[in-house]
């Protein structure tokens, strides 16, 4: 428990910082979290107008639609608060031999760095992409109570877990590969299958996002238990699943993470 408390308070430390950061260049942040709530805006607008003129896709409905890609990019939102800066970093500080001053630190790598990596730029992620949930809640008449709360941040804790998993993985690989672009390409290509029904893929796409890259327990399988749907290549039966699938991967990231970092040798030996 005082070494779980120790990070804690290291994350709020870093927390505190960035938000001071933050706030001496607020007007730049405020732009930045009005572009992406305008990117993100323009994909739901989107969404609704494409599926609306063939009234659904492949048995789902717009805000049924719309309903997974909130779900993805909040789940998103939560894992690149403390993640994404990892995977955005750490290539360049092996590159650079800086990373030594990591491994010099009385701490555990994979604890320190979630700590330190706390950013606030996903805050427009959360805040569009729970606007939308609830607006999709209220036009599916999804009924809002303490049960479906629970599971709703059950669904969202599992998804956030997955994301984290995901960039640990690539981040990870930065120890053997040092070049990792070619990763975040996959990562991101598959990220937008997410966005849609799994089932509108061709099967093989489907197992991947399902046994390999699990996107599909972000939001696809468990969303499925709230809608009252059976859909896609596994059908509902593996929305139970999802917490399962998220833990683990997310246990067999850190295990990659924590593999790499043991067999990291510094640019200068």
């Amino acid at each position: 428990m005082k070494e779980l408390y120790r990070y804690l308070r290291l994350t709020v430390l870093f927390a505190k910082k960035d938000i001071k950061g933050m706030l001496s260049y607020r007007y730049s942040f405020l732009i930045n979290c009005i572009s992406q709530a305008l990117d993100y805006s323009m994909t739901f607008l989107f969404m609704w107008v494409m599926i609306s003129a063939f009234e659904d896709m492949n048995g789902w409905n717009a805000y049924e639609v719309m309903l997974l890609y909130a779900f993805s990019l909040f789940a998103y939102g939560i894992a690149g608060t403390f993640f994404f800066n990892i995977m955005n970093t750490l290539p360049g500080q092996i590159r650079e031999g800086s990373f030594d001053d990591v491994l010099a630190k009385p701490v555990k790598v994979l604890p320190y760095l979630i700590s330190r990596s706390f950013i606030c730029n996903y805050a427009a992620h959360m805040t569009l992409s729970g606007i939308m949930m609830a607006v999709c809640f209220h036009k599916l008449q999804i009924p809002v109570t303490v049960f479906y709360g629970v599971r709703i941040m059950g669904i969202l804790l599992c998804g956030s877990l997955i994301y984290a998993g995901l960039f640990l993985f690539v981040s990870g690989s930065a120890f053997f590969a040092v070049r990792i672009n070619a990763l975040f390409q996959i990562m991101f290509f598959f990220r937008e299958v997410s966005y849609y029904p799994v089932s509108i893929f061709p099967k093989v796409i489907q197992v991947i996002v399902t046994v390999v890259i699990p996107y599909g327990f972000v939001n696809f399988y468990p969303l499925q238990s709230v809608l009252g749907k059976d859909d896609g290549f596994f059908g509902g039966q593996a929305a139970g699943a999802g917490g399962f699938a998220a833990v683990l991967f997310f246990a067999a990231a850190c295990l990659f993470f924590e593999k790499g970092a043991k067999s990291y040798k510094s640019s200068g030996s």
